[in-house]
């Protein structure tokens, strides 16, 4: 009998180049190779990529091969065409001009093609345009580019996918693969809001990488975040998070993708791709990291964190989630604003302020009893727009380094200093006594707000200012990187204490990870509920050290991890 994981199901992409030609001798020794060390349930055989198209015929005697070999097999197509079908206009990767006759033509003949072979397809997260030629451009008149490719892809998905294909096969499941790159959806016209209603599911793309000389510059804890933004758009609908290896500078880059989409519940796991993998290094450890990751899967409940509004088509303060939680604060994403009573607090940003509607939702909420953590661009993004009814707080548009700290207010000084690195802080100004300091910034006799807090209301509102570079968050002072930790995490049973770099996992049966992203082995503490005792789970890395302390009531347990490395544990108490 096949082996498979029994907590999600591992998938392989096959690119159409990569099975254009390939012998059926030589497709078995490669997946002789990667079954030896990976228990693949099932694999995407893709019809279409670029100017490559597989035959009917190719794609039957594709799928009875690996069917043979007891692998589930579904359809896979990249949207993308050479530059010959738009002769004259470039654009960016192959996107397709959706306004072509010929371009459509041909893309929804590949479509058909697929749903007459598969009884599932997924596309590539290629699905977008970027098109800007003479007829774009008279098509979207007066129009934003956002309105008019949000629009345009909705159109797309219904008229060239959902109705082509469903009419071949009734029962086609049509899966649409959304890319790692959130904060840009709605330039290119992904609709989060419309076609997750028009496929029959939806996938998350959980690529990674290394940010330090990568494109994309996506921090390594969106392999999290993006599966629980996505959980919230379809629920239960949510097929998976798909990865790679490319740009991983490390080997524990390319598995960290693995954990955290595991972490984020995935049910199915796709590695990209058959060509990338068929003789890699990265085979047998993935194989042996997947092995301990469906030991973890087993135990886990449902996420928690502190809720965070990212609305739809929003942006601004871009991946700010994401450098929060290599921080050790738990997120958990949505775009759905809380109602009052549904959360004890929520974190709004700058690209919640693209909902026309949330001052009205923060007055609600924190007038019956909620708390919001406010970040400064969202407080800035709503100047003149009734953020004055709620706090004193304004940016002056002036810069300043910070390097020294002070903490909680003492009589008319500060209970704890604390110094760093300098970091360019954007200055706001206040009134005394009507705003109240919970962390500032010194610079010479000159000190800056970096948390406020004013009450309204049963709540309280609290404005977190933000470095110039969010990547600067992970040079803060251990104090400071605490009192943020200690605010942002109030409503949550746990907290992490320590350095940066370390990202803290909390599930509602009292379930925790703590995973290191840092390049040197570190210890943080783990601060939990009085009476608490902290069981090991089993598939977690080896902790080099574990000690328990009390302290002011809570249970103090110290780990120490090496680079890469996780731990999991069951909170007793």
């Amino acid at each position: 009998m096949k082996s498979s994981y029994n907590n999600f199901k591992l998938a392989l992409y096959c690119p159409a180049p990569d099975l254009f030609s390939i012998s059926n001798t030589k497709l078995e020794q490669d997946l002789n190779f990667m079954e030896k060390h990976l228990n693949l349930s099932k694999v995407y055989i893709e019809n279409h990529r670029g100017d490559i198209s597989l035959s009917k015929e190719r794609l039957i005697e594709l799928k009875g091969f690996f069917e043979g070999r007891g692998i589930q097999v579904s359809g896979g197509i990249t949207p993308t065409l050479p530059a010959s079908y738009r002769p004259g206009y470039s654009r960016l990767f192959g996107s397709i001009c959706y306004t072509d006759p010929e371009s459509r033509r041909k893309f929804q003949q590949q479509v058909e093609t697929a749903a007459s072979v598969f009884d599932e397809i997924i596309f590539d997260d290629f699905f977008f345009t970027n098109c800007a030629c003479d007829y774009c451009l008279e098509l979207k008149g007066e129009r934003t580019w956002e309105q008019f490719r949000l629009e345009l892809m909705t159109e797309v998905a219904e008229t060239l996918i959902r109705i082509p294909a469903k009419a071949i096969n009734p029962s086609v499941k049509l899966v649409i693969k959304y890319p790692n790159w959130i904060e840009s959806y709605q330039a290119t016209g992904y609709n989060t809001e419309t076609q997750p209603a028009i496929f029959d599911g939806i996938y998350i793309g959980t690529e990674t990488r290394n940010p330090a000389n990568s494109q994309q510059r996506i921090p390594r804890y969106a392999s999290y975040s993006l599966l629980r933004w996505m959980e919230q758009l379809k629920p239960g609908g949510n097929g998976g998070g798909w990865f790679d290896s490319l740009d991983c500078t490390f080997i524990d880059y390319y598995l960290e993708q693995a954990n955290l989409t595991v972490f984020g519940k995935a049910k199915e796991l796709t590695l990209f791709c058959y060509g990338l993998l068929k003789d890699s290094v990265y085979v047998p450890a993935l194989g042996f990291q997947l092995n301990k990751l469906d030991a973890v899967a087993a135990e886990l409940g449902n996420p928690k964190g502190l809720k965070v509004y990212d609305p739809h088509h929003a942006r601004g303060e871009d991946h700010l989630v994401n450098y929060l939680g290599m921080l050790g604060i738990p997120m958990e994403p949505s775009p759905h604003f809380p109602k009052p009573g549904e959360e004890a607090m929520v974190l709004v940003t700058a690209a919640s302020a693209l909902d026309g509607e949330v001052f009205g939702k923060i007055k609600r909420f924190v007038q019956l009893g909620g708390h919001v953590v406010m970040t400064s661009g969202f407080v800035e993004a709503m100047q003149g727009r009734g953020i004055e009814h709620l706090t004193t707080l304004r940016p002056n548009g002036k810069k300043i380094r910070i390097g020294r700290f002070g903490v909680a207010t003492d009589s008319c000084t500060f209970r704890n200093f604390t110094e760093g690195e300098p970091l360019s802080y954007p200055v706001f100004d206040y009134s005394t006594n009507g705003t109240w300091q919970r962390i500032v910034g010194f610079n010479g006799d000159n000190n800056i707000p970096i948390v406020m807090y004013d009450h309204y209301g049963k709540g309280t509102l609290y404005t977190l200012v933000l470095p110039d570079n969010f990547a600067d968050l992970t040079k803060l002072p251990v104090a400071i990187l605490d009192e943020i930790r200690c605010l942002l995490t109030n409503p949550l049973w746990c907290r992490l204490e320590g350095k940066a770099s370390a990202s803290l996992f909390l599930y509602d049966n009292h379930t925790i990870i703590v995973q290191s992203f840092r390049t040197d082995p570190e210890t943080w503490t783990i601060n939990a509920p009085a009476g608490s005792t902290l069981i090991p789970l089993a598939g977690a890395s080896p902790v080099q050290s574990h000690r328990k302390h009390e302290e002011a009531g809570r249970v103090m347990v110290e780990i120490r991890l090496n680079p890469g490395a996780y731990a999991t544990y069951q909170i007793v108490n």
